[in-house]
């Protein structure tokens, strides 16, 4: 079982143990009664009551007491699965490109509990209920044997109905599982492009479009939840069938004088319909398993998936950055090729190019974002040693930088030690600490909107430049500024001792560039 790999084998040993332990609640009831039906009147005393407490007392301490332990054990297992399932799918999704930001979200929320709910609790309570079944089996059985097999034929068959309508269920849990997600992708969509939406007076159709992708996720849920209780109307009749005739049968041995009890007869009743409590609950668990498998396939693929490589490699003492004979092709098309240059501390580069040109796949390619083949990208110490993995050197600014709803110290550190002092400093380099008052302290809400579009960006700096970043690739960062601030923010990174490759359409002054590598020509 694939479970078992994220688990240990300890626990599931540990988890069994408890398990049993607990499987006797369920003779619970037949026990007592049995006890029950087997004191005669004529000689019942007031010891017999006491004794009966006793006996009663005992059974209950017994059994709930073993259910505690269970629960416990069962709570821990849950637990560490969760934590042991969800840090590998951090891990996992983290690089992945091919899944959305609304989708990793799904994932690691919706459908993790989706899977809690659907999977996990539901394998824990079969694993508990096939415990019970055997000891429940095992006590009908030594009652008497021919009428416990008959109990026991008749449960046997209660399964029968859910087995004839195994693929409408599977196939009903898998489009309730697609609806679920359309119906979430939309939702994600709609909120966030509120400005969109609204502007362009489309909130209507939107709505609209949103609550047709509702209606179909519920109908899917009334499709799946109906082929369930259709399902479990046809255990009715083997139920009835089930629990009367081995009655009349146990009956009919007495009249024929074999020594079976009532007493005996009606804690097998009572251990019966214990048993089909189980079965039942076992159905309807297996039912849920089979509509999670949707769910279940892609978290396991993605588990079992080998994770992109993330590593964050410093060089000291970086020199230069070269890049020989670079290229790209997508889709059968040449974006550009013998793309070669060699910037050292401090020199600057401007790309250009038309839209599609590939300018920041080139970028991407440089910051180790996407695949470089039959090419060369490495950076250079002081030394003259070559590293390809410089990660930790190279800061990607764009034109929407991420930000926390957090106070700027917590997300210029994101959780790593660096100094206030340090902080303080860059911060009054670029001129942010006249702008916002105890600015460490200053809560940004919505992704940094209480910030202009130039204070988002110089904060994205800063939070490079206390890296000591050496080499600086910006994506278009002016694009959406004014004019004026689109100036203060180039001054500012033209004065740093960096490494600076910028993409930009449109610049006022290229003088400051050493290069300038115009996609649609060639290198200039």
């Amino acid at each position: 079982m694939k479970i078992c790999k994220y688990i240990g084998w300890q626990i599931i040993v540990v988890f069994l143990v408890a398990v049993s332990v607990n499987s006797g609640m369920i003779l619970m009831r037949p026990l007592l009664m049995e006890r029950l039906l087997n004191i005669k009147t004529t000689t019942l005393t007031m010891n017999t009551v006491l004794e009966f407490l006793v006996y009663g007392l005992i059974l209950y301490t017994i059994f709930y007491s073993s259910t505690l332990l269970a629960n416990f054990v069962s709570n821990h297992l849950q637990r560490r699965i969760q934590i042991v399932m969800k840090t590998k799918l951090l891990k996992s999704l983290f690089l992945r490109d091919e899944y959305m930001y609304d989708e990793k979200v799904s994932i690691l929320t919706q459908d993790m509990e989706n899977l809690y709910e659907h999977y996990f609790l539901k394998l824990d309570m079969l694993i508990a209920r096939i415990f019970s079944l055997i000891v429940t089996v095992l006590f009908i059985l030594c009652q008497d044997i021919r009428v416990g097999l008959m109990f026991i034929s008749f449960s046997i068959l209660r399964p029968v109905p859910h087995w004839l309508m195994n693929k409408k269920i599977q196939s009903s849990g898998a489009q309730y599982a697609e609806k679920q997600k359309n119906f979430h992708l939309k939702v994600g969509d709609y909120f966030k492009g509120v400005n969109t939406i609204f502007y362009n007076g489309a909130q209507k159709e939107q709505l609209d479009s949103i609550l047709k992708s509702n209606e179909m996720y519920e109908n899917a849920r009334l499709k799946a939840d109906c082929t369930t209780n259709l399902t479990f109307f046809f255990t009715g009749p083997i139920e009835f069938i089930g629990q009367v005739l081995p009655l009349a049968l146990g009956l009919f041995l007495q009249t024929k004088g074999v020594n079976i009890t009532s007493a005996s007869l009606v804690s097998m009743y009572i251990a019966t319909m214990s048993l089909n409590g189980p079965i039942q609950t076992m159905l309807y668990g297996i039912s849920d398993i089979q509509r999670s498998k949707v769910v279940r396939d892609k978290i396991f693929s993605l588990l079992e998936t080998e994770n992109k490589e993330y590593t964050y490699s410093v060089v000291k003492n970086l020199q230069e950055l070269c890049v020989v004979d670079l290229e790209k092709q997508q889709d059968n098309r040449v974006l550009f090729k013998d793309v070669s240059f060699t910037l050292k501390k401090t020199e600057k580069m401007l790309i250009k190019g038309s839209s599609g040109s590939g300018k920041t796949t080139l970028l991407n390619m440089i910051a180790s974002k996407e695949s470089v083949e039959n090419a060369q990208v490495f950076v250079r110490d002081t030394k003259g040693n070559v590293y390809t993995d410089y990660l930790g050197n190279v800061a990607y600014l764009s034109q929407q930088p991420f930000f926390m709803n957090a106070s700027i110290e917590d997300n210029l550190t994101l959780g790593q030690h660096i100094s206030k002092e340090k902080m303080l400093y860059f911060l009054k380099i670029v001129g942010l600490t006249e702008e916002i008052p105890d600015i460490l302290e200053y809560q940004l809400r919505d992704n940094g909107n209480n910030l202009s579009g130039g204070q988002k960006l110089r904060l994205e700096l800063v939070r490079f430049l206390i890296r000591d970043k050496d080499i600086v690739l910006a994506d278009e960062i002016t694009a959406a500024l004014d004019r004026k601030n689109a100036k203060k923010v180039r001054h500012i990174l033209y004065k740093l001792p960096i490494i600076l490759i910028e993409v930009a359409h449109h610049i006022e002054d290229d003088t400051v560039y050493k290069e300038i590598l115009d996609l649609d020509k060639g290198n200039k």
